[in-house]
């Protein structure tokens, strides 16, 4: 994975671990180099407090039967995000919690099998945060056939018992009135050029990071300090894969430009044409650092 910085700036190395999933990130600033700006790449952010602010990275799931193992994973991130909680079994970072799964199947005499996930949370140190298990029952051939109602049933079961592991005490959300009094009042304005639902979910998506950064995020038409604009490009394919660059742009409230953050990668063909998903915060979690870096250089001087 590469970024582009100005020659000014000092390149950004992204821990993100997402295949081809998630963008590499370089900042570039239009004052002096930033230091540092994605030493500590997140996963996807969420309205929920997730101990230490970061999210859950679901590793390859062990056992049979075969189907279940390989789709529970993803049917478990689904599950954590309807709960506001960040997980994916695609993207990683150095900060994110790691959860472990294996299943099994049982057969009772009534002949249907019982299907058990394993479940064991370790945080980003390596340390075991608990463990937890969920069954289904259901009918043998639903179970190697891996049909999507056993399976989310037991990741809906699974998620459940995983959440009060991973969840503070939910937060007071920033406000998005008027006031945001003594907070720098930053607006998301028009993210062109990304396919399927791209500029509703990276709008979205940046909105939720920089809100979590004790910044008042009014909306596009309110008065605010700065601005913070976005622009995707999609590459025509190139056998399976897409070059997708995207550039976000922080601006007074003036226009004057205070500096750029630049993502790029390959991502599977077609990835980006529908619902975003998970991936949309993938990206704003990868160029928030940056983001508050230029917000924070640009933000008006408060008065003593």
């Amino acid at each position: 994975m590469t970024g582009s910085v100005n020659r000014r700036s000092r390149p950004a190395v992204l821990a993100v671990a997402a295949l081809t999933a998630a963008l590499t990130a370089a900042l570039t600033a239009a004052c002096q180099p930033l230091p540092h700006p994605f030493a500590d790449d997140r996963p996807p952010a969420a309205l929920l407090t997730v101990r230490d602010g970061a999210g859950v990275w679901i590793a390859p799931i062990k056992g049979e039967p075969a189907a279940v193992a390989a789709h529970l994973g993803a049917a478990v991130a689904k599950e954590l995000l309807k709960r506001d909680i960040p997980a994916s079994d695609r993207t990683t970072s150095l900060g994110s919690y790691v959860l472990y799964g294996r299943v099994a199947a049982s057969h009772p005499p009534a002949g249907d099998a019982v299907v058990t996930a394993y479940w064991r949370l370790y945080d980003s140190e390596g340390r075991t945060v608990g463990e937890r298990t969920a069954k289904v029952q259901a009918k043998t051939g639903e179970w190697k056939a891996g049909t999507d109602g056993p399976i989310e049933h037991l990741a809906g079961l699974s998620a459940d018992g995983l959440a009060p592991l991973l969840e503070d005490e939910a937060p007071v959300e920033a406000a998005k009135d008027s006031g945001g009094a003594g907070r720098t009042r930053v607006a998301i304005r028009r993210i062109s050029g990304a396919p399927g639902d791209g500029g509703k979910s990276l709008a979205a998506a940046i909105a939720t990071v920089l809100q979590r950064q004790d910044l008042a995020i009014v909306e596009n038409g309110q008065k605010a300090d700065l601005y913070v604009d976005g622009e995707v490009s999609v590459a025509p394919p190139k056998a399976d894969n897409q070059h997708v660059t995207v550039v976000w742009h922080v601006r007074r409230a003036d226009g004057a430009e205070i500096g750029t953050v630049a993502q790029e990668n390959d991502v599977p063909r077609g990835l980006l044409d529908g619902p975003w998903g998970d991936l949309a915060y993938s990206v704003a979690i990868a160029a928030g650092d940056g983001l508050v870096q230029l917000v924070a250089r640009g933000a008006p001087e408060t008065k003593s």
